[in-house]
């Protein structure tokens, strides 16, 4: 009987010799199949350029957002990006002179020219492609492309805005607030903060939150800085470890948890919120897991929780 390290040998042996006898099939044929696929890949990108040739809008665009962004069959190129943009454009895609504005806005393979980028969000505004209204109330507010005009801003915030943009309901809400061509309306605002945050706008949530602040409206404020912060806005994970921190003294459902854990990740400024996640932790007899969440406690400045650390090292 063989024993089992001869085995191992012969096995090895009869690999390496078929690797010397049919390698180079093997590589050939890997070859083949990377050759065939990107022949595939060559062919898919030849047809949707005929399509955009034969004045598909909507093909044109798409190649633009395929050499903008890159894809799996094509590199990031700006310049073809601006290419095909441009085509669609031409063939009145919304879309397409929204794409082309913002690369000449941002001088992506084109020289920068917010004149230029503030004609073409018009016209796509008027193709109904309502993220350019709001990119057109943007320039005309901060005075890009155009001497600066409150009036053409409200106009253009309004209409996106009423067609679901929250950022423009959220920026009509700070032009009510601080009296910009509107009337300074603080109730105005707030309704129109609403209607971004309830979009959501994180914007609109945190901005409707600091009114309510303001007006010594906690509750309500914890609430929209709450959604602020899920909604990916730090500065309102900041302001939530003030305003909700120190109310919740103990964690008992995962809601709260997550909550917890959320702010407590995306915030960089106070303690709280990792303390009391650690503190849940601790209870559950989950070292690990309470003394990661101690140590970021600690480092800004929780002194309780650099005293569990303490403990939990003792």
């Amino acid at each position: 009987m063989f024993d089992k390290k001869f085995k191992i040998v012969v096995v090895l042996l009869v690999l390496v010799i078929m690797g010397i006898l049919f390698g180079k099939d093997i590589i050939a044929s890997l070859s083949s199949v990377d050759e065939i696929s990107k022949l595939t890949e060559s062919k898919s990108l030849t047809y949707y350029k005929k399509s955009c040739e034969y004045e598909d809008a909507e093909v044109c665009n798409e190649l633009g957002d395929m050499y903008h962004y890159g894809s799996d069959i094509v590199s990031i190129d700006y310049d073809d990006a601006v290419t095909y943009y441009t085509k669609a454009c031409e063939l009145e895609s919304g879309q397409g002179c929204n794409n082309l504005a913002y690369m000449i806005d941002n001088g992506k393979g084109v020289k920068i020219n917010n004149w230029t980028a503030l004609r073409l969000y018009k016209k796509a505004c008027k193709l109904n492609e309502i993220e350019a209204c709001y990119n057109v109330g943007s320039m005309y507010y901060n005075g890009e492309g155009a001497k600066r005009n409150y009036y053409n801003a409200n106009y253009y915030f309004k209409k996106a805005c009423e067609n679901g943009i929250g950022a423009g309901c959220n920026n009509l809400g700070y032009m009510y607030e601080h009296g910009k061509y509107l009337k300074r309306n603080i109730n105005e605002a707030m309704s129109k903060y609403l209607d971004a945050c309830d979009m959501g706008e994180a914007s609109g949530c945190n901005n409707l939150a600091h009114l309510k602040e303001k007006q010594g409206n906690t509750v309500s404020a914890k609430q929209f800085y709450r959604k602020a912060c899920l909604l990916g806005d730090n500065h309102s994970c900041n302001k939530l470890e003030n305003v909700l921190g120190t109310y919740i003294y103990q964690i008992k459902t995962e809601q709260e948890l997550e909550e917890a854990k959320s702010v407590c990740n995306a915030s960089t400024k106070g303690g709280t919120m990792c303390y009391r996640v650690g503190l849940y932790y601790e209870k559950q007899e989950e070292s690990e897991k309470a003394r990661y969440y101690f140590e970021k406690a600690c480092q800004r400045e929780q002194s309780q929780s650099c005293k569990h650390l303490g403990d939990l090292y003792r």
